[in-house]
């Protein structure tokens, strides 16, 4: 049996400013759903609120933002882009693997000096 390697991503999910109602579910709710779905495990979300776009996308001026950490097993994470693709009130989506913070190694010691006389 193959052991399945989880890796982290993040993904920035924009949805229309007002998808309140009967009719529509809570945007990060459906996120996690969707990540769910596909054996993922979510690890930190963020609401970024509305934002203004930086163009019109769908006729909207404004977009809910999230930003989600998670992490999922690569051989998976092609079909989870799939299903985003489907999804209609998901305005724009990006799914990237996170840049690894660079670990810097402590600098040495001056050397001590004394001066000669």
């Amino acid at each position: 049996m193959r052991e399945c390697v989880m890796k982290k991503y993040e993904g920035l999910f924009i949805f229309p400013p007002e998808i309140t109602g009967e009719g529509h579910k809570d945007p990060a709710t459906e996120v996690v759903k969707w990540i769910e779905k596909f054996q993922g495990k979510v690890l930190q979300k963020t609401d970024l609120g509305k934002k203004t776009l930086g163009h019109m996308i769908r006729k909207y001026k404004d977009g809910r933002t999230f930003v989600f950490e998670f992490e999922m097993d690569p051989s998976r994470a092609q079909d989870f882009r799939k299903e985003l693709e489907l999804q209609e009130n998901l305005l724009r989506y990006m799914v990237s693997i996170p840049a690894k913070k660079p670990s810097l190694a402590p600098l040495p010691a001056a050397p001590v000096t004394t001066p000669k006389a």
